[in-house]
């Protein structure tokens, strides 16, 4: 029979962060998201940019055996005497070359599973059937994440925004269709600090397998606070930023703050520009060591993160944008 409720990992993939500067800093970009890839981090965000941008993003993760990349557009709009905008985003993370060998062998006495070598109801030992290597073949785990973003401007200090967000997995020779709905929050407290929420998957998304199988995303919250300084006596400036990820789908055991199903982590970045054209980032995502670097010249942008792991290799993402 199908199973239904909260699953834990559902969609795993959907929760890895996009872009290497906002990774580069930790992960504490839900109180700032100004670039391509706002609608992953908060689509409140898409209203306050000024320019429509679009952003790449390209990572090899666990020794080079998933590969993670990300597509983000947005562009703003104007009329009736408010700012909006309007983004799209497009996530896709897959392991290729799986070695499947699943039904190569050969099923001599019909019961639909490999025998090895055993002794039947007389005693007599059977050998184990034979394994064809000819019917080996390869597949992928291939995973998609549509970002469908809106954001309004309802004042000087108020954005909000909201993504539809449609899902499909493919597991060999299964797949999945999901869809839900995200909401974000972002709000100028000051001129230098701003404070921003999002809740993934408001009303829980359900997702269903061909195989008749449902699962269900829970709703999990990013809170995070910004503080950017400007330095012009250095014709620089510096941001800060503080976030909290957390979740209610019982991975309270893995995380750095957790009662009972719910489980949280810390995040917490510097960014430093010069002259708004060299970037340096440091930061602490989950206790996790993050870095990274960022360039920009005119309407072009390219950034670089590194994110350390204390059990799995260390990944490193580079990030492309151009602004319009």
């Amino acid at each position: 029979a199908p199973s239904v409720g909260a699953t834990k990992y559902a969609a795993e993939f959907l929760k890895i962060g996009v872009g290497a500067r906002a990774l580069g800093m930790g992960s504490s970009f839900v109180a700032l998201a100004d670039d391509g890839s706002a609608s992953w981090w908060n689509p409140a965000g898409l209203a306050r940019m000024e320019r429509a941008e679009m952003l790449f993003m390209h990572a090899e993760q666990f020794g080079s055996l998933a590969n993670h990349d990300f597509i983000g557009f947005v562009q703003p709009l104007s009329g009736g005497g408010s700012r909006s905008a309007v983004g799209i985003g497009l996530i896709r993370f897959a392991v290729d070359d799986i070695l499947i060998t699943k039904d190569a062998y050969d099923d001599l006495n019909g019961n639909g599973r490999w025998d090895p070598a055993h002794r039947d109801d007389t005693g007599t030992m059977v050998a184990a059937e034979p394994i064809r290597s000819d019917r080996f073949r390869r597949a992928s785990d291939d995973e998609w994440g549509l970002l469908l973003s809106y954001a309004r401007l309802f004042s000087d200090r108020l954005s909000v925004g909201g993504n539809l967000k449609m899902i499909r997995q493919g597991l060999v020779d299964n797949t999945s269709f999901g869809m839900g709905l995200d909401l974000g929050v972002l709000y100028r407290a000051t001129d230098q600090i701003r404070v921003g929420a999002h809740l993934s998957d408001v009303t829980s998304t359900p997702i269903t397998w061909d195989t008749g199988r449902r699962e269900t995303i829970t709703p999990s919250l990013r809170l995070g606070a910004a503080w950017t300084r400007p330095l012009s006596g250095l014709r620089s400036s510096i941001t800060a930023g503080i976030g909290l990820a957390s979740s209610f789908d019982g991975r309270n055991e893995v995380s750095q703050a957790s009662s009972g199903a719910w489980g949280g982590d810390f995040q917490g970045g510097l960014e430093y520009w010069y002259r708004g054209a060299f970037a340096a980032r440091i930061g602490s995502d989950a206790g996790d060591l993050t870095a990274g670097a960022g360039l920009r010249y005119r309407s072009l942008g390219a950034d670089y993160a590194y994110l350390s792991h204390e059990e799995l290799d260390a990944t490193h993402r580079v990030s492309a944008s151009v602004r319009f």
